[in-house]
């Protein structure tokens, strides 16, 4: 049976954000963990009964991390945005996956990873909306 319902096997998962040795907290998702191997197609005259392949650049999409705006953790993406608006390097960014006892699941280590964009929440008094902030990172790599 496919794991598709988190659920029904007692799993929760969590993820938290380090870069540059500052703990930018656990975040409720995140998108882009994903390597393209950009391989060519390779047209070979006179073999038709498969294709060839070479490697071309390897891609790694933009990360995108969501999470409802708390205080103290919100506080310190602040900051460390801040610091980066001069900055000419990215530092290193780990995302570690814990399971609901806190047990490390998996970990990925970014190079050079840096700010794209942050995204605040649609503020409205009316509303009842959770506040929910969007950090977009660029990276050279994790592999």
């Amino acid at each position: 049976m496919p794991l598709t319902d988190s659920s029904q096997y007692g799993l929760v998962m969590r993820f938290d954000v380090v870069v540059d040795g500052i703990n930018l907290g656990a975040w409720s998702s995140c998108d882009g963990l994903t390597v393209d191997f950009g391989l060519k197609e390779i047209k070979v005259g006179g073999n038709n009964d498969h294709k060839v392949y070479l490697p071309d650049r390897v891609n790694y999409p933009h990360l995108v991390l969501k999470r409802a705006m708390t205080q103290g953790e919100s506080a310190k993406v602040m900051s460390w945005l801040r610091k980066m608006i001069d900055a000419t390097d990215g530092g290193s960014a780990t995302i570690t996956l814990r399971d609901s006892h806190n047990h490390t699941v998996a970990e990925w280590t970014f190079a050079n990873a840096r700010p794209a964009s942050w995204k605040g929440p649609t503020l409205n008094a009316t509303g009842k909306d959770v506040a929910i902030e969007s950090l977009e990172l660029v990276h050279e790599g994790f592999l």
